[in-house]
């Protein structure tokens, strides 16, 4: 327990320092999932940005798993353009180079993104985002998020994860029903199921 508020006290610091846009966290069944992210574009045209993410999880046996992650993106007015990853995790490190689209609206954002890792083992890779938040009244907006990572190499499927959210909107905070999926190996048979709520507070 002392490790999980720990875990959750650095979070909070992360948020704090980098002046996150969004700030995620879900309770589940099997463990529990935190996220912060936060967009910054260099430019008025919006043409450079830089997208960074950290996340981490912790069960009851206090297994942690930490993720942090830099999309330098320079986005075409078509949406289309190049992408530069650098990553830590609690496996390692390492960079990606890829192509992306992004569009986002009033009610919708999309993010996706397929790249190639920077290194003399070949891997490849899937990274995607889509939340869709229409108004319902005045006061209140419909909430979904739907993202997926796939990731590849030379034998096939190595890993992938998907995150579901369904909920509602109110003054910048996002609720509701959340569920984390991952399956690996080639065949995708060991797979992992972690369902729960989320709270989410958008800055």
């Amino acid at each position: 327990m002392i490790r999980l508020l720990l875990l959750c006290a650095a979070f909070l610091l992360i948020v704090l320092k980098v002046n996150a846009q969004s700030f995620e966290l879900m309770p589940g069944t099997e463990r529990l999932f935190v996220d912060a992210q936060w967009l910054n574009t260099f430019e008025e045209e919006g043409k450079w940005s830089l997208f960074s993410r950290s996340r981490a999880t912790v069960d009851e046996d206090e297994n942690t798993n930490l993720f942090t992650g830099a999309y330098l993106n320079y986005t075409t007015p078509t949406g289309f353009g190049g992408t530069v990853v650098g990553r830590i995790s609690t496996l390692g490190a390492g960079a990606d180079a890829g192509i992306h689209f992004f569009k986002a609206k009033a009610s919708f954002m999309l993010y996706a993104l397929a790249s190639v890792e920077i290194s003399s083992v070949f891997a490849y890779s899937w990274f995607s985002i889509f939340r869709y938040t229409p108004k319902l009244n005045s006061s209140w907006r419909l909430y979904s998020s739907f993202e997926l990572f796939s990731n590849f190499n030379t034998d096939g499927h190595v890993a992938s994860v998907q995150r579901i959210r369904a909920g509602l909107e109110r003054k910048g905070y996002q609720f509701g029903l959340a569920l984390n999926l991952s399956g690996f190996d080639q065949d995708y048979r060991t797979t992992d199921a972690n369902p729960g709520i989320f709270i989410r507070k958008q800055f």
